[in-house]
């Protein structure tokens, strides 16, 4: 029995790598999908922000490689990086819009049927935010 579920989880992992490589580039590296699911690991808490700091602490990758991706992602347009509240030195990430629905059509695909979709701490699914009047330049 545990062996079902150790395959189960495998193939899960496998399905969200597939999932997230065709949207990421470069594709052969798992920094993306890392920091991906990281700060939608963050999204979906009850905290209000990630530092860029704090999100690179917690990969276990170099620093010049997590960089190089997370530079690529916000490029993408998956990530959004912006000065923080407090210290305009400090810079906050979150997901974009377009990262909560790559985030939103990995974990509808992984959810058994019937199963309630994840949700962000305000009751919406994820992926949904409300419109904010700031237009992305």
């Amino acid at each position: 029995m545990e062996t079902d579920k150790a395959y189960s989880a495998i193939r899960a992992v496998i399905r969200v790598r597939n999932l997230l490589v065709d949207a990421l580039s470069p594709a052969s590296s798992l920094i993306p999908i890392d920091l991906l699911l990281a700060a939608g690991c963050v999204h979906l808490s009850n905290r209000p922000h990630l530092t860029v700091k704090q999100l690179f602490a917690q990969l276990r990758h170099s620093d010049r490689a997590i960089r190089m991706h997370f530079n690529q992602l916000v490029a993408d347009g998956m990530l959004i990086a912006e000065p923080g509240p407090g210290d305009r030195r400090t810079k906050i990430v979150r997901l974009s819009p377009r990262g909560e629905k790559l985030l939103q059509r990995v974990a509808s695909t992984l959810a058994p049927a019937g199963e309630k979709q994840p949700s962000t701490p305000a009751g919406k699914p994820v992926g949904v935010r409300p419109h904010s009047k700031k237009k992305r330049q």
